[in-house]
């Protein structure tokens, strides 16, 4: 609808395409890897990954996010671009990374895959970031997930669900 708006009444119009994004205050309850992983690993819980691991996907902090919305908001392209990290690593590597980062030594457990049309890769292509933007991911997963763990912490803490 926005390029019809831009075509056809010549209206200013940005479309971002967001890519997993994680940092500070996340909800701690949505369901999605980043948070289940954290809590898991807060807890001393083995971290659920559901088939064998492999499929992958690609994680940005959220300064990152926001910084390429707003460099797409000053420029004047109209057309779709990709803000996420276009490096990729399996679900079983994200979960080692953050056991490793929360000194979990719980381990990793595997369930079966939820839902058979989950996508086995993710990745975006952040060529027209990089070229009309001047924008890439600036920090990196281990860096996000240090500034992250704590926020997730405190909350669980805040809940009395962590000593």
């Amino acid at each position: 609808m926005a390029m019809a708006y831009h075509r056809t009444h010549g209206v200013e119009t940005r479309i971002v395409r967001i890519f997993n994004t994680y940092g500070p205050r996340m909800r701690l309850r949505d369901g999605r890897v980043v948070p289940n992983f954290i809590q898991q690993a807060l807890r001393g819980e083995p971290l659920t990954v559901y088939g064998d691991g492999s499929q992958t996907r690609s994680f940005q902090y959220v300064d990152d996010l926001v910084e390429g919305v707003y460099r797409l908001l000053q420029s004047d392209f109209a057309e779709p671009v990709n803000i996420g990290n276009p490096q990729e690593r399996t679900i079983e590597e994200f979960a080692q990374i953050i056991n490793e980062l929360t000194g979990n030594a719980a381990g990793i457990i595997r369930k079966d895959m939820r839902t058979q049309d989950d996508p086995q890769v993710r990745q975006p292509d952040i060529t027209r970031a990089r070229t009309i933007l001047g924008w890439e991911p600036q920090v990196s997963v281990q860096e996000g997930l240090q500034r992250t763990i704590p926020w997730f912490r405190s909350q669980l803490q805040q809940l009395g669900e962590l000593a």
